[in-house]
């Protein structure tokens, strides 16, 4: 046999034994690294779908990234006959939300109310008596110099009154709803009524210290929040982080802890609209503490809320009493 068809038949043996060993490498590389390939395209999908429900990206967004989701998630080809529940570019459909995201409400205005003290309100509101002329030759009258209040009575629901008090702390007293006379009754408001001065207010019970909320629940120092029911349902959880590591004014068992973020929704109020919550705060003095620099609550302008049923179920409201004494 001559010599160059020996070497070209050990030239073809030799190329396909290279073959074959280069496919039983690909084979092993292929499953060596097949969980790793199936492990980053797992987690891309999930990133993909929080994209598509997350709160950062807007509700705008949310379309676009479910599309891409959605295309990411189909490596199969669509058939080419028409399915009833195929996902259209004209219609896309988001992937359903994420258990572990909190649903967005919006950005809100959060305000503050307390419960009014006479003591508090009336050191401000006492007016000096008029002192005499002294071409009218009257003397003064000493025991007005110091000044006297400017008092107006305050009815029960019957038009019974419940005593006098300065028009000032009058004021307060509807304003937020809640106060104590300087005898220590603390008075609630009734809603409107046909006495002479409008509204009307019963006296509280001892273990109702710091007031009651929509149907006679009591108010829980700084997780008790008003709201407008047609807005946000009465009853429901919320999550506020802006408030979520802040440390609240007041001695413990009323506040001195740091907040997780989780109010109520558990009362209404007459001045409370649209995309407001009105937080309590217990004492005038706790309003004051919630400031920030320069002794300015403009941070609690525009918050971000969301549905705390998730985050805060079995917290909030329920999770510390503060009834304490005012």
């Amino acid at each position: 046999m001559r010599l160059s068809v020996v070497l070209s038949r050990c030239a073809a043996t030799a190329s396909r034994a290279i073959r074959r060993v280069a496919a039983a490498v690909g084979r092993v590389a292929r499953a060596a690294i097949a969980p790793t390939v199936a492990a980053i395209r797992s987690g891309a999908r999930r990133a993909c779908r929080r994209a598509a429900t997350g709160w950062r990206f807007g509700r705008l967004a949310a379309p676009l990234f479910a599309a891409a989701c959605g295309r990411a998630e189909s490596p199969t080809p669509v058939p080419s006959s028409p399915q009833p529940d195929r996902v259209t570019a004209a219609s896309p459909v988001a992937p359903e939300p994420d258990a572990g995201v909190d649903r967005p409400l919006g950005s809100f205005h959060l305000t503050f109310y307390y419960v009014a003290d006479e003591d508090e309100v009336g050191a401000s509101s006492r007016r000096r008596a008029p002192s005499p002329s002294p071409s009218s030759g009257e003397p003064a009258d000493t025991t007005l110099a110091a000044g006297m209040p400017d008092l107006v009575p305050i009815f029960d629901r019957r038009c019974e009154p419940l005593g006098n008090v300065s028009r000032a702390f009058a004021r307060q007293l509807a304003m937020q709803g809640t106060g104590r006379l300087r005898d220590g009754r603390v008075l609630n408001v009734s809603g409107p009524c046909d006495c002479p001065r409008t509204p009307c207010f019963h006296v509280l019970p001892s273990n109702r210290k710091w007031g009651t909320g929509e149907g006679g629940r009591p108010l829980e120092p700084f997780r008790t929040v008003a709201v407008d029911p047609r807005k946000v349902p009465l009853g429901s959880s919320l999550y506020i982080p802006e408030l979520d590591g802040v440390r609240m004014p007041g001695p413990r068992g009323v506040g001195g802890f740091v907040h997780d973020g989780c109010v109520v929704a558990g009362d209404t109020g007459g001045g409370v609209r649209g995309a407001q919550l009105d937080l309590f705060v217990a004492r005038r003095a706790y309003y004051h503490g919630l400031a920030r620099r320069g002794g300015s609550h403009g941070w609690a302008r525009s918050v971000e809320v969301f549905d705390g049923a998730r985050r805060c179920t079995g917290r909030g409201g329920e999770a510390r009493s503060a009834a304490g004494a005012i």
